[in-house]
């Protein structure tokens, strides 16, 4: 296996200054409940990265089997640990290079996300919480045809999503390249050199 141990550049603009920190790759957690646009503000910050940047969703798991097939409540406990374990799994080796991670997930269960944290603990990590009012958020989750309705409702009142984050992104006042420009500035202001 071939370590990288070279720090990369970061380079962050504004319409006034550019900045360039050295800092070791970072790790950026978009959490909050369904579709309050994690995925398309992953994506923008994939986009606008000045390094590699691997965009990890827990959708891209669970999207690996349907939850209607599941013929029980246990089985579907069972899936969602499976997807839960391929998650960890997948950051334990993205964790190691120099890539950027941007992980995107609605993830509620305290262990789950405490072990996410844990993986990631030896980088700088950034959790952001990414939401909208209940209004919008249902009427996005109308418009999409992989979300049942009151998924949001549910969700979005859930105490997981009540904790403590580092930034704070309401999708309905920004675009995703507006909303991923100010996580960057956030991030850039923070930056360990």
């Amino acid at each position: 296996m071939f370590e990288f141990t070279i720090q990369h550049q970061q380079i962050f603009s504004t319409s006034k200054t550019t900045v360039v920190d050295v800092m070791k790759p970072i790790a950026i957690i978009l959490h909050g409940p369904t579709s309050a646009g994690k995925t398309s503000l992953a994506k923008a910050l994939q986009a606008s990265s000045p390094v590699p940047a691997f965009h990890i969703s827990l959708d891209a798991f669970v999207t690996m089997s349907r939850r209607k097939d599941m013929r029980s409540d246990e089985e579907q406990r069972f899936a969602y640990h499976i997807h839960c374990d391929n998650l960890r799994s997948t950051l334990r080796r993205v964790v190691e290079t120099r890539f950027d991670i941007i992980l995107d997930f609605v993830l509620r269960d305290e262990a789950e996300l405490k072990t996410c944290f844990e993986v990631l603990s030896v980088r700088p990590t950034y959790l952001i919480k990414v939401y909208a009012p209940l209004d919008i958020l249902e009427q996005r989750e109308r418009l999409r045809e992989d979300r049942l309705d009151g998924m949001a409702r549910e969700q979005s009142s859930h105490s997981a999503f009540q904790r403590s984050y580092d930034f704070a992104i309401d999708t309905s006042m920004f675009n995703p390249e507006e909303g991923a420009a100010a996580i960057r500035r956030y991030i850039n202001e923070r930056a360990e050199p």
